[in-house]
Order: structure tokens, then C-alpha cells, then sequence
């Protein structure tokens, strides 16, 4: 199943998901795209509710960096901690970027996922390429889980400035 996950902005207050699309679409936080042959495709869109987020739960991205390995525009990582798929793929981009475009005086944002083949659960590395930037607002790089491609993952820059 195919997915396309997308995020506008950060979240304030709590998520509730729903299936129908809200009629002002400002309202939309983020949307999950899903798609396969069998069942077509359908969306999810988060938006935010009255409750604002009280605490936020950080995982320690240097535990999970302290292995990984950039080479120019690449960059790769074995599993090694219990953090999930997702956290390890967001450190090593987040890093990867960060290094590609040490002189960007900003702050990278997890934007957009993109996987032909939906949520991976289980993996042995990752490997990132850079693909291409969008007037440094937008940075996309591929995605290869054990050797496959499996999608794109997208990045916002916001300047400190």
C-alpha cells in the first residue's frame, strides 16, 4: 500500500483524525494519502482540536546518529537502538541536511513522506541521497531501505533570520 504523508506546520494542540475532508482546509495539519490496487485510495487528515499539547516526548537523536555514516550527498545507518523506522530515517535526514547546508542559518522540519509500499517495520540500514532543493525552502532526498528504493522524504528549511 502506498503512502504520502504530508505535514503543513506544526502542531499546537492535539490531533483528531477524521476521513472527511474539513470544508475550511486551513484546518488541515496533515493528510495521509494511502493507495493500493485492491482498495483504491483514500485520505486521513489531522487537524488540531481545542486541547493544547502539554508535553512533548524527545527521543535522543544522538543515540541513534553516533553510527551513521555521510559520504558527500549520501548518507546511511544501521538499526542500531530501539527506535522505530521513522525516527531513524528523520535523524539521519535532519543530519544529512545539516551537513550538506552547514551555511543555512535555519531549522530543518520533517515536511513529507513518500513510501510505494507503506510503513516499513523491520530494516537492517537506511541510505539517503539528496536529491534536489526547492529555492532552499524544500529538500528532497531518496530513500533505500536494504538495498531497495522505497520512497522520498521531504524537508522544510525555516530560517532563524
Amino acid at each position: 500500500m502506498q503512502l504520502d504523508l504530508v505535514f503543513h506546520h506544526l502542531a499546537k494542540r492535539n490531533l483528531c483524525f477524521t476521513t472527511d475532508k474539513p470544508k475550511n482546509l486551513t484546518e488541515i495539519l496533515c493528510m495521509a494519502k494511502f493507495k493500493d490496487e485492491e482498495r483504491g485510495s483514500f485520505k486521513v487528515f489531522g487537524i488540531e482540536y481545542e486541547k493544547e499539547i502539554t508535553k512533548r516526548i524527545p527521543y535522543d537523536e544522538s543515540v541513534i546518529m553516533k553510527e551513521a555514516i555521510f559520504n558527500g550527498e549520501e548518507a546511511s545507518i544501521s538499526k542500531n537502538s530501539q527506535y522505530s523506522f521513522i525516527e531513524h530515517l528523520v535523524s539521519l535526514n535532519k543530519s544529512s541536511l545539516s551537513k550538506i547546508f552547514d551555511d543555512i542559518k535555519g531549522k530543518f522540519y520533517f515536511s513529507r513522506l513518500e513510501l510505494k509500499n507503506g510503513f516499513i517495520k523491520d530494516f537492517e540500514t537506511i541510505q539517503l541521497h539528496f536529491k534536489a532543493h526547492f529555492n532552499y525552502q524544500l529538500m528532497q532526498s531518496a530513500i533505500s531501505v536494504d538495498g531497495q528504493e522505497v520512497g522520498q522524504i521531504y524537508f522544510s528549511c525555516k530560517n532563524d533570520e
